[in-house]
């Protein structure tokens, strides 16, 4: 697993417009497992996730993966389908115009091709 790394600089609001979490990770030693402590950008509350291979505790609370991933993947606007994973804040607008996801082409195209062909050659 790939153990992701900050700048634990406190208060730091350039890359989100607010305090950046904090983050350590500490290997796992004998019966303890490995984690995660995430503490506020702003002061000192801490939150330590545990995980293993088959699960997370995540501020004293076991749960198994999958668990978890149904509990947390809605909040952070993400959805499972398939076996994959889809950003759902990333989904581009709906467009309202239906002839562009009919024909792959917008309407003033298709007026602007339309015209061309039936206009004679005096026009």
């Amino acid at each position: 697993m790939k153990v992701l790394k900050r700048l634990n600089r406190i208060y730091d609001t350039s890359r989100f417009g607010q305090p950046q979490i904090r983050l350590r990770h500490r290997a796992g030693k004998g019966v303890k497992s490995p984690r995660y402590v995430l503490t506020c950008g702003c002061c000192d509350e801490k939150l330590e996730i545990f995980y293993d291979d088959d699960g997370l505790e995540i501020g004293g609370v076991n749960g198994a993966l999958e668990d978890w991933r149904e509990i947390l993947l809605p909040l952070l606007l993400i959805e499972q389908k398939r076996g994959r994973f889809i950003d759902v804040a990333a989904k581009p607008p709906k467009s309202a115009n239906k002839s562009v996801l009919r024909t792959g082409t917008s309407r003033s195209a298709q007026v602007k091709n339309h015209s061309s062909r039936t206009a004679g050659p005096g026009r």
